[in-house]
């Protein structure tokens, strides 16, 4: 779904074996987002949200100031999409390189039905602890990664927090 945002971007290993990541966050009330270039996986998510809500530093559209750093909340989407079996998730990240033809890992078989285990939940809006490591975060059994992480910014002041808390806000299907 995220793929004309994202393209080709992968996560990068860096010399000491540490994964930085490209992070998408949609601010799902205004229909608008933003690209975090460079999330190390050891971040604490907080360490990012402080840099990017700053006090000087207002976002162009939010008028009412409803999105200042104590007012907002991240959210991912618990259980949307498909978990790549094993062979996926190597083509996934090996797309657009020379090693792209590499035989696979694993027993594709047995991957697939693990993956209809794992994806028979529905989906359901699941709050960041942003006190946590983008690492611990990723890990988490209902994050399935669209190709970069993307996390929902909602704004407990705004009246989208209500509706979105409800549940009757959903993305729009592409």
């Amino acid at each position: 779904m995220y793929r004309e945002l994202t393209g080709l971007r992968k996560p990068v290993l860096d010399k000491n074996n540490i994964l930085h990541w490209r992070v998408l966050l949609l601010y799902a009330e205004v229909m608008s987002s933003d690209f975090i270039e460079d999330f190390c996986e050891a971040d604490m998510v907080s360490v990012h949200l402080d840099m990017m809500f700053a006090e000087d530093q207002p976002l162009p559209w939010d008028v009412d100031n409803n999105y200042k750093r104590e007012y907002i909340e991240l959210y991912y989407e618990g259980c949307s999409g498909l978990r790549l079996s094993k062979n996926g998730l190597l083509r996934c990240l090996l797309e657009g390189t020379v090693a792209s033809d590499a035989e696979g890992v694993g027993d594709e078989g047995k991957d697939a039905v693990e993956d209809l285990k794992q994806n028979l939940g529905s989906p359901k809006w699941i709050k960041v602890n942003e006190r946590r490591q983008l690492h611990d975060v990723l890990k988490e059994p209902n994050f399935i990664i669209p190709g970069i992480p993307v996390f929902y910014v909602v704004s407990t002041r705004s009246s989208f927090y209500t509706k979105f808390k409800a549940g009757k806000w959903v993305p729009p299907s592409i």
